[in-house]
């Protein structure tokens, strides 16, 4: 019995934060961090400020949720892309397509990404900042994961440790993908990939196949 009262109070919960996360993209889109207020945002949900808080704990909270939830889409098909790659190039590729280009479920995911760090490094966020530090050290560690097995492949020599190399890697992402947000001319694929392609070490050589030892490639070597 206490089961079956639960369930209702748990889909409510679910609609609850639904609707406070579609609330929020909305104000922020029309009005920025700064403008999408917390009285604002529930009041759009037809929820209440203290819903918000309950759901997210901060302001900040549900941003990063909201960043969050597009994230996971881009996620799923850059791995689903990488999956059937057979080159180096086309992971790289792959990573570039999608930062560049999000689904279209998930394409405010760079802007929001954008406004979020210049809000963020504003005086008087600091716990925001924290925040979202702390997100961009699991994205990290993801790409440094992702960049460990592509070296047990042979399909790349780092020149440094994945958690290093994965920073370098993320940073010039965002940095390509704002360049390209100004001038869609100005960044093409083939010159991101060759960018990324120098800075992971890609080897011109076919994956491991699964089971096999993988081959070692030693710099300046004969």
């Amino acid at each position: 019995m206490l089961a079956t009262m639960a369930r209702p109070r748990q889909a409510r919960s679910l609609e609850t934060r639904s609707r406070l996360l579609a609330a929020a993209a909305a104000l922020i889109a029309e009005h920025g961090i700064d403008g999408a207020s917390v009285d604002a945002i529930a009041e759009r949900a037809g929820r209440t400020s203290g819903s918000l808080y309950g759901q997210f704990g901060s302001k900040d909270g549900l941003v990063v949720a909201l960043l969050d939830q597009s994230k996971d889409v881009v996620v799923e098909r850059i791995l689903a892309e990488i999956e059937g790659a057979a080159t180096i190039d086309e992971r790289l590729a792959a990573l570039w397509r999608n930062v560049v280009d999000p689904p279209p479920e998930a394409r405010d995911w760079v802007r929001l990404e954008h406004e979020l760090w210049t809000w963020a490094n504003r005086p008087g966020n600091e716990a925001a900042r924290d925040r979202l530090g702390a997100r961009y050290r699991a994205q990290y560690a993801a790409v440094a994961e992702a960049l460990a097995e592509w070296a047990a492949e042979g399909l790349i020599d780092l020149p440094g440790p994945p958690e290093r190399v994965a920073t370098v890697v993320v940073a010039t992402l965002v940095g390509l993908e704002m360049a390209a947000r100004l001038d869609r001319g100005a960044v093409d694929e083939a010159t991101a990939v060759a960018t990324l392609r120098r800075i992971v070490g890609a080897c011109d050589r076919p994956p491991v196949p699964a089971g096999g030892a993988p081959v070692r490639h030693a710099r300046g070597g004969s």
